[in-house]
């Protein structure tokens, strides 16, 4: 979007958010549709044609570039609690360990499985840990960020990570701001400027992206070699860092050394044919940020075919806009939203719900057909991001003004559980559609922004696990369903807040 439309955007939006401030509950051109009466958490069983339909799998195949992977086994992990257990198990004695995180902290948990990847490495396994230099600097202290500028230790990263390369771990820090802020590339790059001009912009703006973009991918996968010389995979894919905060979600535990309780926040664990593929992309990042290719004898050894371990179909579909893949997840939700019919029900979780135009188009076209939504994201209570519950906030508005009872939720603080902030990016639909599990938010950073990943999982049993977990996560003790009145007592400036946070997140949230 250019300046110019953004600013008509901006104008627009403003003088729609002051106006609609000031009408009645009840108004609006979907209010009181009948469909969306009915209880948002139960769906017909008539949605199965719908989602059997080929040419639904062919389209999806078209927009997200990705294919469905039959036979795999798929298991949901509900908080840290769980997730975690499972990574320890499939790490100890592993063979390979190939570890991906936007975040890496040096706390408790972090600490503990440095630990265990340390002993990995030194008993002989290959062991990567790719991650986000910029999400992990968080709680750095000074002195060790300064220490720290050069290609091989880059500014913000943390001396936990000393340990591991001393153990033999491969670390692969991603997006480091190091090239970015140091002063000798900005010095060097002016005397390129009147040497080749055009070269010289391309390196300041690819220094620059580097500040913009993030590797938000999450991926803990491990291998064994049996007996046989066989290599049994596994992968836990979702929405969960390496930090105590998504270990204890679940648990009453606080961190001794980053004071942080637990998050709400969803895994799945996957086995079968569809491994092969996250590995290749392990490895395909990996080279991208090194420069280097990935030693052919590892993706022989670790990219090999996987036997059926299951009846769950899989497809893995992921983003990354430093290659120029964009929107591929959006496209992925936009598709499953328009094939969710009249009287089914589609379910959204996200940690932060800002939906893109593209996004919002098919929610606007589910609600005119009568297809229900319900949507839980965080409060002003729960969120570690305070602007994405404004954005949200008037998302939300936005939809209750196309159809007044669709079924919408802000996270209930529940440290008593282990559960206060949601970090959750999950999604499903009607009742015999497939459940979506994975790194991307609903709003422009995920979209636009950062590297990120999905697999989207078709097996009943998953499905029914997925829906006793969402409608446990919308029950009234742990979810507050806004409403046209709530928004009522709002004021103008709080509007106008909204607004804006909602506008600006439409690219850069």
């Amino acid at each position: 979007m250019t300046a110019l439309a953004r600013a008509a955007a901006l104008a627009t939006a403003l003088a729609t958010a002051l106006s609609l401030a000031t009408l009645p509950a009840g108004c609006g051109p979907g209010h009181g549709r009948a469909a969306s009466a009915l209880d948002p958490r139960l769906g017909p069983a008539s949605d199965c044609a719908a989602f059997a339909d080929p040419r639904l799998q062919a389209n999806l195949d078209l927009r997200t570039g990705s294919r469905v992977r039959e036979g795999n086994s798929a298991e949901l992990l509900v908080n840290g609690r769980s997730s975690f257990a499972r990574r320890i198990a499939n790490a100890t004695g592993a063979d390979l360990i190939l570890v991906k995180t936007f975040v890496f902290a040096d706390d408790e948990v972090g600490r503990r499985l440095a630990a265990l990847l340390a002993e990995r490495a030194r008993a002989g396994a290959l062991v990567i840990v790719q991650y986000d230099v910029k999400g992990s600097a968080g709680g750095a202290p000074l002195r060790e960020l300064a220490a720290n500028g050069d290609l091989e230790r880059p500014l913000g990263e943390h001396d936990i990570m000393r340990g591991l390369r001393d153990a033999g771990v491969i670390v692969v820090p991603t997006n480091p701001p190091t090239r970015a802020l140091q002063l000798q590339e900005w010095r060097d790059n002016l005397v390129r400027l009147f040497r080749d001009p055009h070269a010289a912009l391309e390196r300041a703006a690819g220094s620059l992206a580097i500040l913009n973009h993030s590797d938000h991918e999450k991926y803990w996968l491990t291998g064994r070699v049996g007996p046989d010389g066989q290599v049994s995979l596994r992968a836990i894919v979702g929405g969960m860092n390496v930090a105590s905060e998504y270990a204890y979600g679940g648990t009453r535990l606080i961190d001794k050394l980053s004071r942080r309780r637990g998050w709400r926040d969803t895994d799945v664990e996957l086995v079968g044919p569809v491994l092969p593929e996250l590995v290749t992309r392990f490895f395909d990042v990996m080279a991208h940020h090194t420069g280097h290719p990935v030693d052919p004898a590892w993706r022989a050894r670790w990219t090999v075919a996987q036997p059926v371990a299951g009846s769950a179909r899989v497809r893995f579909v992921w983003n990354q806009p430093s290659l120029s893949l964009r929107r591929a997840i959006e496209k992925l939700y936009a598709t499953l939203i328009d094939a969710t019919p009249r009287g089914a029900v589609v379910r959204l979780e996200s940690a932060y719900f800002a939906p893109s135009r593209l996004v919002r188009r098919a929610l606007y076209r589910a609600m005119h057909r009568g297809t229900r939504l319900a949507v839980l994201t965080n409060s002003p209570e729960t969120s570690d991001i305070g602007v994405l519950v404004d954005a949200s906030r008037f998302a939300f508005y936005a939809m209750l003004r196309e159809d007044a009872v669709v079924a919408l939720f802000e996270r209930r603080p529940r440290p008593d559980l282990g559960e206060t902030t949601l970090h959750s990016k999950v999604a499903s639909f009607g009742t015999c559609g497939p459940v979506i599990i994975g790194s991307a938010n609903l709003d422009a950073q995920s979209a636009e922004h950062n590297s990120e990943d999905v697999v989207v999982i078709d097996d009943p049993a998953l499905r029914q696990a997925f829906d006793a977990m969402y409608d446990t996560d919308i029950a009234p003790d742990r979810a507050q369903r806004i409403t046209l009145a709530r928004f009522r007592a709002l004021s103008v400036l709080d509007w106008i807040k909204a607004t804006w946070a909602f506008v600006l997140g439409d690219y850069w949230l």
